[in-house]
Parts: structure tokens; sequence; C-alpha cells
């Protein structure tokens, strides 16, 4: 097969599944697995044939779906050096695309740099700017991590004139490009993303200027009598919450154990209900000792059933916590309430049986409660999974939903990791 049509047969089990009625996420990923199966399969075989033109380009998109990322790699580049290539900009996406696979994650920031400088910005790009930042924010190394502050810089003058045309047309405020699109509810994600970063980076008023901006480009008749407008009032409701007073002190929910036990009636404190205990934690080097007090935190794990990373994010979460645990005094918590679920309060039996076989599936040890929507509503969440840091005075250190991807579920443990601020001398 050429690659192209190597491609296409990878992929036409996924499909398949896709296009079928009363299609579950279990099949998706099933058919899935098995296309990805075929591409490396295919990928291998064509390996060593000699490509040309736009055989190229199709062979990268192949032995990227089969996580070939390597042969991808060269293929794409071989493909990028023909002045007569009909698709570069494609060709630099996938390349992008190939490097993160690699870990490559400076060589991927370059991609993205050239796309800028190269091609008026669209949804692809927009897109391949949350890939290679969410990509650097799941590493832990330095230069990584650099890439992730470079690439908001870069990426927020865009952000910015995106929103500010809001009003001509919210449902694309970022031209769709390639079957792509971009909610203007994302993008002022993404502008919180940015404003989020320089608030922790002790840049709060460049924090407001992005934050003033999108409420005054967004504030207009076009964006509040679109679908979208709910979205983005809950994403600014969850930035301002930040360091503020938890909207509310308990949760009253009905626990679920892990066994086919009956849920008893439990209250949570979100809160350290023994300040007077707290540690003391001192850390010394060659110069100096600073002395800071920790307090307990509880980390609140938002799920629903609607949520299909909700299950994989907790796991990863609870998992990671278990291996490198480094904040004292942490309580993890997952918490879901029935309108999250099924969009009211009055559940049926069955979804009750759905809700504990998802509790079945989550570590015995970690606490689930099912609360009601009054207590979780005034946190905004209005899609999952979730995360809620609280420390011990009942302030939120962190909120907002997460994709499920690397980079947001890391994010949101160095913010468990990170410590107190220090002690007044």
């Amino acid at each position: 097969m050429r690659p192209g049509e190597a491609y296409l047969y990878a992929m036409t089990p996924f499909n398949n599944a896709r296009s079928a009625p009363n299609d579950l996420t279990e099949a998706d990923e099933w058919a899935l697995s098995i296309g990805i199966s075929r591409a490396k399969d295919q990928c291998e075989q064509l390996r060593e044939q000699k490509l040309a033109d736009e055989d190229l380009l199709a062979y990268g998109k192949l032995c990227i779906l089969g996580q070939d990322f390597d042969p991808a790699r060269s293929s794409l580049i071989d493909y990028l050096a023909i002045p007569t290539a009909k698709a570069p900009e494609v060709g630099r996406l996938l390349l992008a695309r190939a490097f993160i696979g690699l870990r490559w994650i400076p060589s991927a920031e370059s991609q993205v740099e050239s796309l800028v400088s190269l091609y008026p910005y669209d949804a692809s790009i927009h897109l391949a700017f949350d890939m290679v930042i969410d990509a650097a924010e799941a590493s832990d190394d330095a230069d990584d991590l650099a890439v992730a502050s470079r690439l908001n810089e870069l990426q927020l003058p865009h952000i910015l004139d995106a929103l500010a045309h809001a009003g001509q047309n919210p449902a694309n405020v970022v031209p769709p490009s390639n079957g792509d699109s971009v909610d203007i509810s994302f993008v002022v994600r993404d502008a919180l993303r940015i404003a989020d970063s320089l608030r922790r980076a002790y840049k709060p008023e460049d924090a407001t200027k992005i934050v003033d901006q999108t409420m005054t480009d967004t504030a207009i008749p076009a964006v509040i009598n679109s679908a979208a407008w709910p979205v983005i009032q809950a994403e600014l409701a969850r930035y301002d919450l930040f360091q503020k007073p938890s909207p509310v002190r308990v949760f009253h929910g009905a626990e679920l154990p892990a066994t086919a036990a009956m849920p008893t009636a439990h209250a949570v404190l979100l809160y350290d209900p023994d300040p007077a205990a707290h540690r003391i934690v001192r850390h010394i080097n060659a110069s100096t000792t600073s002395v800071r007090m920790t307090d307990d935190r509880t980390l609140v794990l938002v799920f629903s059933l609607a949520g299909p990373a909700s299950d994989s994010a907790i796991h990863a979460m609870v998992n990671r916590l278990a291996l490198d645990h480094v904040t004292p005094g942490l309580k993890v918590i997952a918490v879901t309430t029935f309108t999250a679920n099924i969009g009211q309060e009055t559940p049926t039996q069955e979804v009750i049986n759905s809700i504990r076989g998802f509790r079945a599936g989550l570590p015995a040890a970690l606490p689930v409660y099912i609360v009601p929507d009054s207590e979780l509503k005034p946190f905004a969440i209005d899609s999952w999974p979730a995360a809620i840091l609280i420390d011990g005075k009942g302030r939120v250190l962190w909120i907002n939903t997460l994709t499920g991807q690397p980079g947001a579920i890391r994010q949101m443990e160095r913010d468990m990791e990170s410590m107190p601020p220090p002690l007044p001398q």
C-alpha cells in the first residue's frame, strides 16, 4: 500500500466505531488501539521504500498514528525541504507532534515559531501552541519548562487579537483550518492560563491587564448571547477564586465505600480544624536557614461519568502522589454530584449503580463522596475532571478543570508540592 492508503487502512476500525450508533468510549479506544497497531506495522514495512513528494507527508502522518516518531521526523523533514510541497503547514504541525513524541520539546517549539512566522494564525496553529505547552509542562526538565513560558509570551498577542475581534464571529474567533476549530471559551481559557502563570510569577499587574481585556472583549452581545457565555463566566469565576476564602467550608456528602456496603453520611471539612498543630519545616543549606509553617491542605478531585478523562486523571494523580508525596498533611478526596452526571439532583437507580461501578475502579483508600450540587456549584466547575486545592485556612490555592493531559496534571502537582510563603521576619 502507498502511505496514504496505509493510513486510511489503519484508521478504518476507529472511523467505523465512531460512526456506529450508540457507540461507547471503550469501543473507540479498542478500535483506535487496533489502528495504532496497524499504523506501526505499516510504518515499519514502508520504512525501506524510497518515497517522494506528498508520500513523505502521508508516511509521516502514518508513523505518528503508529507512535513511531523517529521515522516520522525524518520523513517530514525531507518533505519540508521540497520547494513545491503542497501542504508545508501541515508538515510542520505533524513535525511538532513527532518532536513531542520523541520528547524533544525545544525542537517542537521551533516548529511552532516557524508556523507563526510563515502562516496566518489559525485554529491549527492555536492548537499546536496548546499541544507543545502541555508537553512542556508535563516535563520536569528546566529547559522544557522554559519552553512553556516562551510560548505563552508568543501566543498571548494572538489570543488577545482574536478576543478583540470576538464580535465578528464568536464561534470561529480563531479562523478554522484543516477541519479544526477553536471555540471562544477555549481562547478565554488559554488567556486565563497565561494570566495565572504571570500572577504566580509575581507579576499581578500584567495578569490583571490580560483579565481586564478578556472581560471587556467578551462582554458584548454577540458573545453574551452565544452558547459559550456560561462557560466563559465559569472560567472567570474559577480564576477569581484564587487565594480567596473557599465559598464552601464543609461538604455534606454520602461516602461511597469501595465494597458493596451502603453509603454513609459524612461531613468533610475543607479547612484545618486544629491550626495549632501546623508542622514547622526547616530548610537548611550552606548559607541560609528558612523556616516555614505547613498546614493541612485538601485536594478535591471532581469527577463525572460524562467526563471520559475522569478515571485516568484521578488514577494518574493518586499514583503520582503515592510515589512522590512531598506535601505534608495533604488530604485527597474525590467528589461528584448527581447533577454533574445527569443534569438533575433526582437520580435513578441506574445512575447510582453506574457511579458505584465507577467508584469500584478507583483506589480503595481514596475517600469518594456524592455531595449536593448546591455545595459544589459555587466552585464554578462546568466540565470534568476538575481539581480544587484548599489550604488549612480554607483558601483556594488552585482550581480548574483538567484536560486529563499530562501537562495539566503535572502543573496541578507542582502547586500541591509548592510550599506556603515564608514566615514574616
